[in-house]
C-alpha cells in the first residue's frame, strides 16, 4: 500500500487538506498528517485537525509521497520552515512523488525543484515559481511533480494524485462513487484525432518503408513505460500522441534519405536530423496538441547531453521524450532496416544497459527492462487511451 505524508502549518487550507486525504483513503492509500508542532492545527478558516503525529515523529523513507496543502499563512509557514526544505530534497533526490496546492508550490519553487518543470498553482502566485513554467489548468503534473491550483481543483488533485499511486481504474471509481463531474468542457473528438494521427502515418509509411508499424510499436513500448510508472489517464493519452507521432516530421525528409541502403554521410544525416523540428512544426498552434511538441522535438536528446537539436542534458530532457527515447531506441535496433539486419534481443537489451547514464535515461531503461520481461507485448487498442 502506497503511503502519503501531508505536513500540516497553523493556517492551512482545510478545504485543500482534508478533500486529499478523503480521496486517498478511499483509495486504501495510507495518509499520515503531520504537524509542525505538537498538538492540534488550525486551519484558516478557525477548523481545527489533531494531526496523526509531528513531522520530527515520522521517519521520512517509509513514504512514497509528500502532499503541501495550501492557504494561508500555512503555506508561508511551511515555506519558513528548513525541516521541510529538507525533506523535499530528499524526495526529490530519491524522485518520489511530490505534490503542492494553490500558493503551496512556491514553497517547491524555494527548494529549487520547479525550475524548468510545468506547474501550476493560485494564479497570484505564478510570478513566483522560480523558474517553473506556468500553465492555467486544474492539476499539472511533469515528471514527478504534481501541482494544483487551488480549493475549487481539490478533487482533480487528490483524483490525480490517486490514479498516480494506485492506478487510473481506482481513480475513475472513486469519481464515480463520489459522483464527480470534471465540467471542463469537450473541446475536440478524440476519436476523431486519433484518426487524423492515423492518416497522417498512413501518409508517413506509404513514403517510407522501414516506417511501417515503428509509430505503433514505440507507442506500445512507451505506453507499457507508462503503465509501469501508473501515469494518470490524460499523461497516457499525451504519452501515446508523442510516440505515435515522434517521426512524423520524416513526412518532409527525401524518399531517397529515408530509404538509403547505406549509412549517410554528414549532409544527409544533418537533414534527416531536421524532422524532430519539421515533426514540431505540425503540431505547433494546433489547440490541445501543441504540447506534445517537446516530445516530437527532444526525443533524439541524450542523458549526457551528446543528443539533438538543444543539447539537453539529464532531467532537461522532457520526461515523455526521455521514454519514447528508449523505446524508439529499442524498436530501431530490433528492427531490420535498409542497411542492416535487426539485432536478437537479448543483444539490444545489452546495449541498453550499456548506454544508460550517456544516452538513456538510466531509471526509464530499468523499468523498459522490467516491462518486456513482464509483458508479452500484445497490440492494443489504443484509442482507449482518449
Amino acid at each position: 500500500m502506497a503511503k502519503v505524508l501531508m505536513p500540516l502549518a497553523q493556517g492551512f487550507e482545510e478545504i485543500e487538506a482534508l478533500s486529499v486525504v478523503d480521496i486517498l483513503r478511499r483509495a486504501q492509500i495510507g495518509v499520515v498528517l503531520a504537524g509542525l508542532l505538537p498538538g492540534p492545527v488550525e486551519g484558516a478558516h478557525n477548523i481545527n485537525i489533531i494531526p496523526d503525529t509531528t513531522i520530527d515523529a515520522v521517519d521520512v523513507s517509509n513514504f512514497d509521497m509528500i502532499i503541501l496543502p495550501g492557504g494561508q499563512p500555512g503555506t508561508d509557514n511551511l515555506n519558513a520552515d528548513k525541516r521541510i526544505h529538507k525533506i523535499l530534497s530528499k524526495f526529490a533526490s530519491k524522485k518520489k512523488l511530490i505534490g503542492a496546492i494553490c500558493a503551496a508550490p512556491i514553497v517547491l519553487a524555494t527548494a529549487g525543484l520547479l525550475s524548468g518543470k510545468k506547474a501550476t498553482c493560485y494564479p497570484s502566485y505564478r510570478d513566483q515559481l522560480n523558474g517553473g513554467i506556468y500553465e492555467d489548468t486544474p492539476v499539472v503534473t511533469d515528471g514527478s511533480i504534481i501541482t494544483s491550483q487551488g480549493p475549487g481543483t481539490a478533487i482533480n488533485f487528490g483524483l490525480a494524485i490517486v490514479a498516480r499511486l494506485a492506478g487510473y481504474r481506482t481513480s475513475e471509481e472513486i469519481s464515480k462513487a463520489i459522483l464527480f463531474q470534471d465540467k471542463q468542457p469537450e473541446l475536440w473528438n478524440p476519436y476523431l484525432l486519433d484518426s487524423i494521427v492515423q492518416a497522417l502515418l498512413g501518409a508517413l509509411e506509404l513514403k517510407d518503408s522501414y516506417s511501417q508499424g515503428q509509430a505503433h510499436r514505440v507507442a506500445e513500448y512507451s505506453l507499457n513505460i507508462g503503465l509501469k510508472l501508473k501515469l494518470s489517464n490524460t499523461e497516457m493519452r499525451d504519452l501515446y500522441l508523442g510516440a505515435m507521432l515522434h517521426d512524423i516530421g520524416k513526412y518532409n525528409t527525401a524518399e531517397d534519405l529515408l530509404n538509403k541502403p547505406d549509412t549517410l554521410n554528414l549532409r544527409e544525416e544533418t537533414l534527416t536530423r531536421e524532422h524532430t523540428l519539421k515533426g514540431t512544426l505540425f503540431v505547433v498552434g494546433i489547440d490541445n496538441i501543441s504540447h506534445i511538441g517537446p516530445t516530437i522535438l527532444h526525443h533524439h536528446e541524450h542523458w549526457d547531453g551528446s543528443g539533438y537539436p538543444s543539447g539537453l542534458k539529464g532531467e532537461q530532457i522532457p520526461f515523455y521524450a526521455r521514454i519514447v527515447a528508449v523505446a524508439d531506441a529499442y524498436d530501431a535496433m530490433i528492427s531490420n532496416r535498409s542497411y542492416r539486419d535487426g539485432m536478437d534481443k537479448e543483444t539490444v537489451l545489452r546495449e541498453l544497459v550499456k548506454k544508460k547514464n550517456t544516452q538513456f535515461d538510466p531509471f526509464i531503461v530499468d523499468v523498459f527492462i522490467e516491462c518486456l520481461k513482464n509483458s508479452p507485448f500484445e497490440m492494443k487498442d489504443f484509442s482507449y487511451y482518449f
